[in-house]
């Protein structure tokens, strides 16, 4: 495995952070490619006996794990970063960099999906999780989701992030290692009900039953779910809306999809089907899509890589909010906005990935239980800390609830 200097990466970027710590873009000039760093929470050593923490057991474990996971449709370790910081060794993970982004992005990015890369990304996680699943001993992930599933240059899935992944039977502890650990969305009702839970890999085959539901329909599960509702409503046998699929059901291979994230999803771990079970299902749909598939994937390429100027500058110039005073602008219309009540959720998560608030300022507002007591408090926070800060909300305010700005910039103009 290569071992990564300081002076080696360079021109790095933030691109990703959360509770595992940041995500870097960067140059390497040994590998002479474009690369993705991943600096882990409390990855660091002392050295020359000065005093500091030392939990790299998380570290260790998750690069093992990535090593062991060589396989076609699984992220590829390139190397171990290492970092001399005054008395400290800071380690980060080396892999390529995925720049057609994950699962999430490309929902976001692409109005309509073609249904042929849809069963193809599918096929693409049941056989990278079944090579994880069948080996000696088999990793179990234990957070498969959208954003953990990168696309290459040739959009073929590479699953990522195995920093809750467990070795099946391994008695060994880190600090990942609690009775409920993962996206909430996505684990089984076994996890959730029993505090002594030990992973399976039915664990995994219930996350790609959502996963399934998100793929099909393009949508995240319980949108406007807080956690506690989740936590109750998935051991008492409630699923994301499968009505949301059903208007797909006159598209090929849609209804035998449902029946699978059906069986994936089942209450009883017992009842799922394996990955290897799935591996020959899934390739069944993805081979109705052989003819259309090649057409497919250049179709999302030219998307994702030549977006069209042209439909920038309309977007640009049908902007409802135009260049303005940020701070003053949420000031005035700060009572129409804590009326409107709207769901800051998102919007939370992506002004935490952007480093605009940090991890205990977002738990603190998810905490509040009045939907008008987080608009203002959000408000708030946001408005003091400036003139860059405000102009990213109102972006976002733009983005998510765009009848809520255009009343705002409707009423600023009286």
């Amino acid at each position: 495995m290569l071992q990564f200097q300081a002076g080696d990466l360079h021109s790095l970027s933030l691109v990703g952070s959360g509770g595992f710590g940041l995500v870097y873009r960067g140059w390497s000039e040994t590998l002479g490619m474009e690369v993705a760093l991943k600096m882990l929470q409390g990855a660091r050593e002392c050295v020359r006996g000065a005093p500091g923490r030392n939990n790299l057991k998380d570290f260790m474990k998750e690069r093992d794990m990535m090593h062991t996971a060589n396989y076609t449709y699984v992220l590829r370790l390139l190397g171990v970063y290492e970092k001399l910081e005054g008395n400290l060794i800071e380690y980060g993970l080396v892999m390529e960099y995925m720049p057609l982004g994950s699962l999430c992005s490309l929902f976001e990015n692409v109005p309509d999906v073609p249904w042929a890369l849809r069963f193809q990304i599918l096929h693409q996680v049941v056989l990278g999780m079944n090579f994880l699943h069948r080996l000696s001993p088999p990793i179990i992930h234990r957070d498969l989701k959208p954003s953990n599933v990168l696309f290459n240059k040739s959009l073929d899935v590479q699953l990522t992030d195995f920093g809750l992944a467990k070795f099946a039977g391994s008695a060994t502890t880190t600090s990942t290692d609690q009775s409920i650990v993962g996206t909430l969305a996505y684990m089984p009702p076994e996890a959730i009900k029993d505090i002594n839970y030990k992973p399976t890999k039915m664990f995994d085959v219930y996350s790609f039953g959502i996963l399934t539901w998100s793929v099909l329909s393009g949508q995240e599960p319980y949108p406007d779910a807080r956690s506690f509702q989740i936590m109750y409503c998935i051991p008492n046998g409630d699923r994301p809306d499968v009505r949301m699929v059903d208007k797909c059901l006159t598209v090929k291979m849609v209804p035998e999809a449902k029946k699978l994230m059906i069986k994936c999803w089942d209450g009883e771990a017992k009842d799922r089907p394996s990955f290897q079970d799935l591996k020959v299902e899934t390739a069944l749909m993805n081979n109705e899509y052989v003819g259309e598939r090649d057409s497919a994937i250049r179709e999302v390429l030219d998307l994702l890589k030549n977006p069209s100027a042209s439909a920038q500058v309309t977007a640009a110039e049908s902007s409802p909010l135009p260049d303005l005073n940020a701070p003053e602008f949420l000031e005035t219309n700060f009572a129409a906005i804590v009326q409107a009540g709207p769901d800051l959720s998102n919007i939370w998560d992506i002004l935490y990935t952007e480093g605009i608030i940090n991890g205990e300022e977002q738990s603190d507002l998810d905490s509040i239980e009045r939907r008008r007591d987080q608009v203002r408090k959000t408000l708030r926070m946001i408005r003091n800390k400036g003139q860059r800060s405000s102009t990213r909300l109102l972006q976002l305010l733009e983005q998510h609830h765009p009848s809520l700005a255009t009343s705002m910039l409707s009423t600023s103009r009286q």
